[in-house]
């Protein structure tokens, strides 16, 4: 394949312009992006004339912010409606429940992990409280007596732990057997 004359004086000319324009353009857009940034900037800055005015009226602000903070300091803590440690796993909670129904005088029959966990308001409660990062619902078989039941959720109550119940049902048997199940 010849090259043609036309050819050598494009490639002798116009490259070079087209690599000059190229570098000129990209170097000229950012010069022109940091002219726009200082140009915003001093857009945003505040006049000579009217600098002690804007300085009195932001330390003015600034005073009232401390203030509102300070009273807010001084405010007593809310009560906690729930007391956990936020690092116990999920075996140690269950060790915490089963002490309350030993307590109680029930007797644990059998204790099962229920499909639905993570999946309702009462998990969304827990996990908001902060106390209890990952809760988890499980379904207790329990021998013992009504009293002793109700006692066992009154614990939960004075201790304030993080156990919601959501359901209690008797199932027929000899003795009295119930089926709580709760999320912690």
């Amino acid at each position: 394949m010849e090259i043609r004359t036309k050819d050598k004086i494009f490639l002798a000319v116009f490259l070079p312009v087209a690599i000059i324009g190229a570098y000129a353009y990209l170097w000229r857009m950012d010069a022109a992006k940091s002219i726009a940034s200082l140009a915003d900037s001093h857009a945003n800055l505040v006049a000579v004339e009217d600098f002690p005015m804007e300085e009195r009226i932001r330390k003015a602000r600034l005073s009232e912010a401390e203030q509102e903070l300070e009273l807010e300091r001084a405010l007593p803590l809310a009560e906690q409606k729930v007391v956990a440690d936020a690092a116990a796993s999920v075996a140690m909670r269950e060790r915490e429940v089963m002490k309350v129904f030993a307590d109680a005088g029930l007797a644990v029959m059998r204790c099962d992990a229920t499909s639905e966990n993570h999946a309702d308001a009462s998990a969304a409660a827990l996990s908001a409280t902060g106390l209890c990062p990952a809760p988890v619902r499980r379904r207790y078989t329990l021998d013992g007596t009504y009293p002793a039941v109700k006692r066992a959720l009154d614990a939960f109550c004075r201790a304030r732990m993080a156990v919601i119940p959501e359901s209690l049902v008797m199932r027929p048997s000899g003795f009295a057997r119930w089926a709580l199940e709760i999320s912690l």
